[in-house]
């Protein structure tokens, strides 16, 4: 018989995995013939793999995805696209993470380029990752609401873009964007560098970023920062992948 005090004092430290564990122990008499050292690694490993599901939980929710079923594994590979897979499953690795490398991800409307960067974050989640995925426009609206609640509203929320292991911009600089932006966005990406990985979609190659910043100086260093030494992925194709879903 389970002592209920001992069951009772796991679930009062939140070791549901364990109590789960020991109740099927319990139930089921193949486990009686185990060693004591043998079952109670059992239990471990069950609370072990229920709190690492958790926190994975927890990291895809906070990463905020439009599409939290976008995945490596789904990565559509037809011909006309010319994406190589060597590079997309060394990618999904999450190796370039540590090593504050960057991706960009160049396209047309509707070339995947959303579903692509979401399936990179959610390989870098699965890896216990901090990871945020967010459109520009999105970004400069938090900026702006968080300015609005006074400076250290705003210094709070900077830091907090910086510290994501991957930051994923979606929808970069689809439009001209403002000084009081290309400031908040300077600060942002300067202090990743070299730091945090990022992740840029866009329509646009690195070369034509520098036509949508309005201070020349600040556009070169958010473009040298950006796109100097990152892997690049240019999606081709012409049907838009929006219809074959």
């Amino acid at each position: 018989m389970l002592n209920h005090e001992t069951v009772n004092k796991l679930k009062q430290m939140k070791l549901n995995g364990m109590v789960d564990a020991l109740q099927q122990q319990e139930d089921e008499s193949v486990f009686q013939e185990l060693g004591f050292s043998e079952r109670l690694g059992l239990l471990v490993d069950r609370e072990f793999s229920r709190r690492q599901h958790n926190r994975l939980q927890r990291l895809i929710h906070a990463a905020k995805f439009q599409n939290s079923s976008a995945c490596v594994e789904d990565i559509n590979y037809l011909q006309d696209r010319h994406l190589d897979r060597n590079l997309i499953l060394e990618l999904a690795s999450c190796n370039y993470i540590p090593h504050a490398e960057n991706v960009i991800i160049v396209g047309p409307t509707g070339a995947g380029k959303s579903y692509l960067a979401q399936a990179f974050g959610q390989a870098a989640c699965r890896r216990l990752l901090s990871t945020r995925y967010i459109h520009l426009s999105d970004l400069f609206d938090e900026l702006s609401l968080a300015r609005s609640k006074g400076p250290e509203a705003l210094l709070r929320l900077r830091k907090q873009f910086i510290k994501y292991d991957l930051l994923i911009i979606d929808e970069w600089l689809l439009f001209p964007i403002s000084e009081a932006d290309t400031e908040q966005l300077l600060w942002i990406i300067d202090r990743r560098h070299n730091h945090k990985a990022t992740i840029i979609a866009s329509q646009y190659e690195p070369a034509e970023w520098l036509d949508q910043i309005p201070i020349p100086v600040a556009a070169e260093a958010v473009t040298d920062r950006l796109a100097s030494k990152a892997y690049k992925i240019i999606i081709k194709g012409k049907d838009s992948m929006r219809k074959l879903i």
